[in-house]
C-alpha cells in the first residue's frame, strides 16, 4: 500500500452516479424516503463532479447533472436550488475528506518536515487518483461563482496552519506569513497546471520538487533537499 494512500473513500465523482448497485428499484418500493433522498442526493453531486471536470462549469446544465445522475428535474430540486448550491455542496464535500487525509497524514509521529512531505504527498496523491474532484476544485472552482470563490480562498488559508510548527533557526529571522502564502500560492499554481492540462495523474511525481520549495525558508536548502529526498 501506498504511504500516501487516501483515506476513505465518497471523494465527489470516485464513482458512477448510475452504477448498478446505485440505482433505486422503478415504481413502488419499501425503502425509507431519507434512504431515497440521501440517495439522490449523493448520485447528484457525483455527476455534478463528473460533468463539470467533462465540460466546465459554465457549459454545465441542470439537465446534463440530471441525466448523469439519473435523477429528475423535480427530485434535484427538492435537494439543491440550482446548479451552483449543488456544485458548491461537491466542493465542499469533497474538500472536507480530502482535509481529513492531509490532516491524519500530517498528524502522524515524525519531525516537522517529515509530517510536511507527508501531508503534501497525500494531498497530490488524492488528487491524482480523483482527477474528476481535482477539475471541479482546483480549475471550475474559479468559475462558479463568488461563494465558490471564497471556499477556494478559505481551502488555501486553512495550509496556513500547517507551518505554525516550522522550526526556527536560531539567529534567522521569522518567516513572514506573507511568504508562507506565496509558498502555498506556489504549490497550488503547479496543481492547476497539472489538472488544468489533464495531467493530474503525474502529480505525485512532483512531491520531492514542491517539498523542497514548502521546506527551504525554514530549514534551509541543504535540510530541505534531504527531506525531500533529492541529491
Amino acid at each position: 500500500m501506498s504511504e500516501f494512500a487516501p483515506l476513505g473513500t465518497g471523494i465527489p465523482g470516485s464513482r458512477s452516479a448510475t452504477a448498478p448497485d446505485r440505482r433505486l428499484p422503478r415504481g413502488r418500493h419499501d425503502l425509507p424516503r431519507e434512504f431515497v433522498a440521501r440517495t439522490q442526493r449523493d448520485r447528484l453531486i457525483d455527476a455534478m463532479a463528473r460533468t463539470v471536470a467533462e465540460k466546465g462549469y459554465a457549459s454545465t446544465s441542470l439537465g446534463d447533472v440530471c441525466t448523469a445522475a439519473g435523477v429528475s428535474t423535480r427530485a434535484y430540486y427538492q435537494h439543491f436550488a440550482d446548479k451552483e448550491a449543488c456544485f458548491l455542496a461537491a466542493f465542499e464535500k469533497g474538500v472536507e475528506l480530502l482535509q481529513k487525509s492531509v490532516v491524519v497524514a500530517y498528524g502522524q509521529p515524525g519531525r516537522w518536515p517529515e509530517r510536511m512531505r507527508r501531508g503534501l504527498g497525500t494531498l497530490l496523491h488524492l488528487l491524482a487518483a480523483e482527477p474528476a474532484f481535482a477539475a471541479l476544485a482546483v480549475v471550475e472552482v474559479l468559475a462558479a461563482g463568488p461563494r465558490a470563490i471564497a471556499g477556494r480562498r478559505a481551502l488555501l488559508g486553512s495550509y496556513v496552519d500547517f507551518f505554525d510548527d516550522a522550526p526556527r533557526r536560531g539567529g534567522q529571522p521569522e518567516v513572514p506569513r506573507v511568504a508562507v502564502e506565496a509558498v502555498i500560492a506556489g504549490v497550488y499554481g503547479v496543481i492547476y497546471d497539472h489538472v488544468s492540462t489533464g495531467r493530474a495523474a503525474e502529480l505525485p511525481d512532483q512531491l520531492p520538487g514542491l517539498t523542497y520549495a514548502v521546506l527551504s525558508p525554514f530549514i534551509g536548502p541543504k535540510a530541505a533537499a534531504a527531506a525531500a529526498g533529492l541529491p
